[in-house]
């Protein structure tokens, strides 16, 4: 019974790693790319590195969505935890797809305040896009009048 639990959290954190790392190594193809004005590559290793990071955050929750599964009741879904946090989640984990884009009205208006923090660092978009994957999926739960 106990090595089913080590079992389940070496093949977890094997797992967190190889995303973790997949995504660091996409990050390095996209800085590469921004500097080489490779304009197609940098988008697509952007949304790439997006969803990865998502991915991560969508695996650190999974625990609590298959606790849910199991329950016994209707789905329901936790709207302010997915509005105040997830939105600015969401915003923040597109600063790479923002600040590459062509429109003058996304730089001036949209990603304005994403320049100014980009200046700091980089390192916030990341974390962002674990708290997007995470809010998403534990926002969703089962309620039961019985409970």
């Amino acid at each position: 019974m106990k090595l089913k639990y080590w079992l389940k959290y070496l093949i977890h954190i094997t797992i967190l790693f190889s995303l973790t790392v997949l995504r660091g190594y996409i990050e390095k193809l996209f800085s590469a790319s921004y500097y080489r004005f490779d304009n197609p590559a940098i988008l697509y290793y952007a949304i790439i590195s997006l969803l990865l990071g998502a991915c991560i955050g969508l695996f650190l929750g999974l625990e609590h969505f298959i606790k849910e599964i199991g329950k016994i009741g209707i789905w329901k879904i936790n709207l302010p935890k997915l509005i105040l946090i997830g939105i600015p989640a969401l915003y923040f984990s597109v600063t790479n797809l923002l600040t590459i884009s062509s429109s003058q009205f996304i730089h001036e208006i949209i990603a304005y305040p994403l320049l100014y923090l980009s200046g700091f660092g980089s390192g916030y978009v990341s974390i962002f896009q674990m708290i997007l994957g995470y809010v998403i999926i534990t926002s969703f739960f089962k309620y039961s009048e019985n409970v």
